[in-house]
């Protein structure tokens, strides 16, 4: 393989990268905007965005598949595997995440995105049980490590930056759904 071809290839993919960024912004923004979320707060709305992205950058550049090709498998080890070790949530919110995969799914087949999109949202109400416990004993893991009680009032009021390394446009390790950058990234 000459050099011309390693380059061609290494176009081709930041082509491919790009227009898959762009399918994920396009696809969060029209949901998002859809009438599940009329009545909805903004941090559910984050959230939303958050389990949203994750899912679909999981989907093209974990398992490097296209929309159309998610099945079950895909949905099981994303809720079973990647997210309790990749994403992190506040315990209240953590009780949403299969709700809003299973509008997710519904809504992309309603769009003409994918076919199977009740049978995977299926697929997710099944296993949400199982993800939620996960996710508390992933949650329980990370206190006993990381859990540091303040001894002033003064600290107590201040927002403690957490301790792991997170780039600028990451979604926050605080599990707020924002980005570092806008969440804890901003305290100085």
């Amino acid at each position: 393989m000459g050099l011309a071809d390693i380059q061609e290839k290494q176009s081709e993919e930041r082509k491919r990268e790009k227009r898959l960024v762009h399918v994920t912004n396009a696809l969060s923004r029209d949901f998002l905007e859809g009438r599940h979320f009329s009545k909805k707060t903004q941090a559910y709305k984050d959230t939303a965005e958050y389990v949203i992205k994750s899912l679909l950058d999981y989907l093209f550049f974990e398992q490097h598949k296209e929309l159309r090709e998610i099945k079950n498998d895909h949905v099981e080890h994303f809720m079973l595997d990647f997210a309790p070790r990749k994403m992190r949530f506040a315990t209240a919110v953590v009780k949403q995440v299969p709700e809003i995969m299973e509008a997710f799914l519904i809504f992309l087949e309603s769009s003409g995105h994918i076919n199977n999109g009740i049978e995977l949202s299926v697929t997710v109400k099944n296993k949400s049980r199982e993800f939620l416990k996960l996710m508390s004993r992933e949650k329980t893991t990370q206190k006993k490590t990381t859990a540091k009680k303040p001894t002033s009032p003064k600290k107590l009021a201040t927002k403690k930056r957490p301790e792991v390394k997170a780039g600028r446009n990451d979604p926050c390790p605080c599990g707020s759904g924002k980005k570092y950058k806008k969440c804890c990234g901003s305290i100085t």
